[in-house]
């Protein structure tokens, strides 16, 4: 193990190129960049923490929504992709008992003390929360795990539907995971930080963005078991085809205090559910749903009973698309992510919210999205919680340039990202 000064010289030397190639790509540009990157991240470690600490780098990705708006927490199936835009951490292993944890763009600095387990007050909604309860999940599978100190440093956009927060919790998993030698596989760590999601913070969020960022790639999952979740997973080589490219607009409105909106979704498909004698839909039959439709909307409201069709047929949608990825059929598959947005905007209702229309940033930029790509073999699509955050769009490469222009003019220099999908889930660096 290499101290922090030793792998600064390294990744400057160029030593650990294979390594960053194989995780971002490797053009001069993108390794120069991601040197520089890392090479920071080393620095702060050593401002906050001190120099001459043995220390290891780890990467969790973010991720990009493809198929299943909204059904995983339902026991549905989902579909997603590992992006390039990930969280670097810096740690090194101590023997206090305290773990602490300095996040790039955040004044403060997070101090857990282990030997309080259960959640503190004020801590809810804050990251101090998913640390103490990401430890308490491994202590709970029986893992003796302790302190450590830690610098993040996310490129990962910060409520808007890639899942900042599940890179995160990643990075957190994956330290106490090597740093103790707990030898969990990926979906069980992916568990863990669901659990300190659902549990610590109070989010409730399904497994699909843990599992996704934890083994990389694109993930289909059939969270029909959700402690046991069917993964299949699709190499992301070759799943867009040459010249097309996946767009990811940021609206820059921040989802992260749209909490009680999420929440919604999730208990009014569930209202529905309770009415057919089920806890959620995906044990609801669906025959049964459409029959008595009259009752659903007299009992649960139109709203409820819409979203329940979301999820039906964006359920059978998200296995579709499995089919053409696995198929190659990428014309296929961006037919039903075209549908799976205008099914998220009309029936699941989670583009904006009804308490504030004159904020609807996720529907202009749909709406410029159709105007451009209608008719040229791409799709878009809204992505992840909703409400605000980001929009995700397959641009044929002739129209990068006019489209990126187009989302600038709405949103602002820089807020339209250009991704590449990754193989490598949450993984030791270096």
């Amino acid at each position: 193990m290499a101290t922090s000064r030793q792998l600064r010289e390294q990744i400057a030397a160029g030593r650990w190129d294979a390594a960053l190639a194989a995780l971002y790509g490797g053009s001069e540009e993108v390794l120069a960049c991601q040197r520089s990157r890392y090479g920071a991240a080393l620095e702060q470690f050593e401002l906050y923490y001190g120099p001459g600490r043995q220390v290891q780098v780890y990467s969790a990705p973010g991720r990009t929504e493809l198929g299943g708006n909204h059904t995983d927490h339902q026991h549905g199936y989902g579909l997603a992709g590992a992006v390039t835009l990930d969280l670097v951490a810096v740690a090194s292993r101590n023997e206090d008992g305290l773990i602490r944890v300095k996040s790039r763009g955040f004044n403060k600095l997070d101090v857990i003390d282990l030997t309080e387990a259960e959640p503190q007050q004020g801590e809810s909604t804050h990251s101090a929360s998913l640390i103490r309860g990401i430890a308490e999940g491994f202590r709970a599978k029986g893992c003796d795990v302790g302190g450590f100190d830690a610098y993040t440093a996310s490129d990962v956009l910060r409520g808007s539907g890639l899942s900042s927060s599940a890179a995160f919790e990643m990075g957190v998993a994956i330290i106490l995971n090597t740093e103790y030698g707990c030898g969990l596989d990926a979906p069980a760590l992916a568990r863990i930080c669901q659990f300190a999601e659902n549990t610590y913070f109070g989010k409730p969020s399904g497994l699909l963005d843990q599992l996704t960022s934890a083994v990389g790639g694109v993930l289909f999952a059939d969270f029909a078991d959700p402690t046991a979740p069917k993964i299949e997973k699709i190499h992301a080589d070759g799943v867009l085809p040459e010249g097309m490219t996946l767009c990811v607009t940021d609206t820059r409105a921040s989802h992260s205090e749209l909490t009680g909106e999420f929440a919604a979704i999730r208990n009014e498909m569930e209202a529905v559910a309770a009415c057919l004698g089920g806890k959620v839909l995906g044990e609801v039959d669906e025959k049964r749903f459409w029959q008595e439709l009259p009752r659903l909307r007299e009992q649960c409201g139109d709203r409820a009973v819409l979203r329940a069709i979301h999820y039906f047929e964006e359920n059978a949608r998200t296995l579709a698309q499995r089919d053409a990825l696995a198929a190659g059929d990428f014309a296929a598959f961006a037919r039903l992510a075209e549908k799976s947005g205008h099914s998220s905007f009309e029936c699941c209702q989670n583009v904006y919210c009804a308490s504030s229309p004159k904020h609807q940033g996720l529907s202009a930029a749909l709406a410029i999205s159709q105007s451009i790509l209608a008719g040229t073999g791409g799709a878009w699509r809204m992505q992840g919680g909703g409400f605000a955050g980001t929009i995700q769009a397959f641009v044929p490469d002739a129209l990068v340039k006019r489209y990126c222009a187009a989302m600038e003019a709405l949103f602002g220099p820089g807020c339209c990202y250009l991704l590449s999908l990754r193989e490598q889930g949450t993984v030791r660096v270096m």
